[in-house]
Order: C-alpha cells, then sequence, then structure tokens
C-alpha cells in the first residue's frame, strides 16, 4: 500500500519530533503541520479525533484515499512495527 503519514503537532513538543524523525528513518512519505503559533487549531484538531495530546498522527493512503487515525508517538511506533 502506498501511503503517507500526516502528523499536526508543535515544534516545542519532542514527541512530534521524534515520530517526524521515525518517519524520516524508515524512508515514509509525511506532512507535518506545525500548530505551534495557532493553539484555537490543536484543540480543535484534538476535539476532532478524540486525543488529548500532540503528535496526532494519520496514514492517508494514497490508492483509495482512505486516512485512518493511528495516535501519537508510540502509536506510530507500534504501527510501523506491525
Amino acid at each position: 500500500m502506498a501511503s503517507r503519514f500526516i502528523v499536526y503537532g508543535r515544534s516545542t513538543c519532542p514527541y512530534c519530533t521524534l515520530a517526524l524523525e521515525l518517519l524520516r528513518s524508515r524512508e515514509k512519505e509525511n506532512v507535518y503541520f506545525d500548530f505551534s503559533e495557532d493553539p484555537a487549531a490543536v484543540k480543535e484538531a484534538m476535539e476532532f479525533y478524540d486525543w488529548p495530546t500532540v503528535p496526532m498522527v494519520l496514514e492517508n493512503d494514497l490508492t483509495t484515499g482512505e486516512t485512518k487515525f493511528i495516535g501519537g508517538y508510540a502509536d506510530l511506533l507500534g504501527h510501523l512495527d506491525e
């Protein structure tokens, strides 16, 4: 499956940095949205995904367009190791 990962986070968040480094080290295509300057947007995303922290990681299937919520850094690590 050809996919890319979407990461919502903050540049000041160490787990966001770890998630991006993990994706790069595994050569996974990714798009990063830095909400450091927009607390209202990150709050809205947290409410939408019912997730209390950043990063919020999603996987987007480039063939079907389906997007699946993965979770945070630890969830991403587990997902990539499956």
